[in-house]
């Protein structure tokens, strides 16, 4: 049941997932794992985030901070957490779970969660400005998820770092990134990752009085894509840039 709602929630199908998390946590109690517990929340921790729904996410997240018994969950769990932190833009809090969730991948010798963790320090870098931090962040965790071969982290990785090369104006550079990443997550089905993917495309196109168009084109196109994934942040920032209600029709 866990694997089902994390292959639910990937293809953002998030209603079947939280029922399939839902059944994980009840078998879980009744079978007294309480590490399956907290996975199984962690679930939906990641699915509200998807959605913008932090304040919910935390509310779980926290609660599954009491089910969680080894390192490797507990690290899942305080980067759930500072996920939730960065994105309502309070970085003192985000730091401190973070360095906690890293610190507690190491000590399970768990590659794919400190992939995950440099990943999101990287985002949070970015989101703060620090674009060259973000960068070395970036590369860091980009090569760790090469080793563990995990795709698509290492394509997430890659969108992040072409947002800060974009930042940086190292535009041919980032579009070579976000092909690939674009690309990538067209195949998977995955309407969040390509909406953002197009987003920064667009944001690209933007910085060349030229392009204008082009930019309308990318940002509409995500917007589109945001709404059938029902993603409100993304949908609430795309519809702000194009001068749009959130809920209005679109023309792609």
């Amino acid at each position: 049941m866990l694997r089902i709602a994390r292959v639910l929630r990937a293809m953002t199908n998030w209603a079947e997932s939280k029922r399939a998390s839902a059944r994980a946590i009840e078998l879980a109690k009744k079978a007294g794992a309480d590490d399956l517990v907290a996975e199984a929340m962690n679930i939906e921790v990641g699915a509200l985030q998807v959605q913008g729904y932090y304040e919910a996410a935390d509310a779980i997240a926290i609660d599954a901070l009491g089910y969680a018994r080894s390192f490797r969950v507990r690290g899942i769990t305080l980067q759930n957490l500072g996920r939730g932190a960065a994105e309502r833009g309070d970085f003192e809090t985000s730091d401190r779970y973070f360095e906690e969730s890293i610190q507690c991948f190491r000590r399970a010798n768990y590659d794919l969660g400190l992939a995950i963790a440099l990943g999101n320090v990287a985002r949070a870098a970015l989101d703060r400005g620090h674009i060259e931090r973000a960068i070395e962040l970036g590369d860091e965790a980009i090569a760790l998820a090469r080793r563990v071969n995990a795709l698509d982290l290492l394509l997430t990785g890659v969108q992040n770092q072409a947002a800060a090369f974009s930042a940086t104006g190292r535009h041919e550079l980032a579009e070579a990134l976000l092909t690939e990443a674009l690309g990538h997550f067209t195949s998977a089905g995955n309407l969040v990752r390509q909406a953002e993917c197009l987003e920064i495309m667009g944001e690209l196109s933007a910085q060349r009085p030229e392009e204008g168009e082009t930019a309308a084109r990318c940002f509409t196109r995500a917007l589109s894509l945001a709404r059938r994934a029902n993603d409100q942040t993304l949908v609430a920032r795309l519809s702000k840039r194009l001068g749009v209600e959130p809920g209005a029709a679109t023309t792609e």
